[in-house]
């Protein structure tokens, strides 16, 4: 196991080399620049910016300087919409309020969705099952971006229960409406393969020799039921963890947030590519780890899978 992980590790170096190689060179083929605008400014000026950035010099050096800066001294340049800030301290800014309501978001996601889906499994075709069921339907056509205007009409507006944006430093009441909007749709297709699985493991014939040995359905479930039941649902874990630590667009910018997804969508229109690069590196450095991550669980859950 040590020698597959080492192996993922210096295969995910070049990735990550190429996802910067390419995003790069995305950046620099777009029409346009990072500093036009309506009124033209005057080319020495211009000039003079683009040599204060290195614009000025070719692609190829560019990406080089880019590249050694990171490895070096992990440093993703100075942004250029954004006074006096670098990269990294607008990461720091918002990564960490992302990564709060993302990590709420997670575990309410997969702790409802795994007992809806277990819970639907185990009263098959029953009033639990079709509620279950009927649940995750609902909250599946429910998308965040419809969410979070029907729970800041309903709990701010109506009832007045919550406040309907900003951080505060994420107290409590800041938080709830961020979670909900983002945990529903990834807890209804958690809560729908947590079923498919449990329902196919349940009909496995080692579940039928444990019944027939008289164990008791609460510890046939929990010992011999769940841990291969939950092998479909780690592979689909992994990409959603990172989808919801690295931040919703949709939250960041309807609840105010201010974590990274307001910051990439501003950097997207304000050409502010440095901010726009450092957090497509951060997005695919995570989704390399935590896939690494579920590779390993999968070993864990089913001693039978070996790399």
């Amino acid at each position: 196991m040590l020698i597959y992980v080492l192996r993922r590790l210096a295969v995910a170096i070049p990735v990550l080399l190429i996802l910067i190689i390419v995003s790069y060179a995305l950046m620099y083929a777009a029409p346009g620049g990072p500093f036009d605008s309506e009124r033209p400014l005057p080319p020495e000026i211009l000039a003079n910016l683009e040599r204060k950035y290195g614009l000025d010099q070719p692609l190829v050096m560019q990406i080089w300087r880019y590249v050694v800066s990171i490895v070096t001294q992990f440093d993703f340049g100075p942004s250029f919409r954004y006074t006096d800030q670098t990269v990294n301290d607008i990461i720091r800014q918002g990564f960490p309020v992302t990564l709060t309501y993302g990590a709420w978001s997670f575990a309410v996601a997969v702790a409802t969705g795994v007992s809806l889906g277990v819970a639907a499994a185990l009263r098959h075709n029953s009033i639990l099952d079709f509620l279950a069921v009927g649940v995750s339907i609902g909250a599946q056509v429910l998308p965040n971006f419809v969410m979070a205007p029907i729970l800041t009409l309903v709990f701010t507006l109506w009832l007045g229960w919550l406040p309907g944006g900003g951080w505060q430093g994420g107290h409590w009441p800041y938080v709830i409406m961020p979670v909900i909007a983002l945990s529903t749709s990834f807890m209804a297709s958690i809560a729908r393969i947590t079923r498919a699985s449990m329902l196919e493991v349940l009909h496995a014939d080692f579940i039928r020799t444990a019944r027939a040995k008289g164990l008791p359905m609460r510890r046939i479930v929990l010992r011999h039921a769940l841990k291969p039941a939950m092998l479909p649902v780690i592979s689909y874990l992994g990409p959603v963890f990172v989808a919801m630590v690295t931040g919703s667009v949709v939250i960041d910018v309807f609840f105010a947030t201010g974590g990274i997804g307001q910051f990439f969508v501003n950097s997207a229109l304000n050409r502010d590519y440095p901010v726009l690069m450092g957090i497509t590196i951060l997005t695919g450095a995570l989704t390399l780890l935590f896939n690494l991550l579920v590779d390993v669980l999968y070993a864990w859950i089913d001693p039978r899978i070996r790399y």
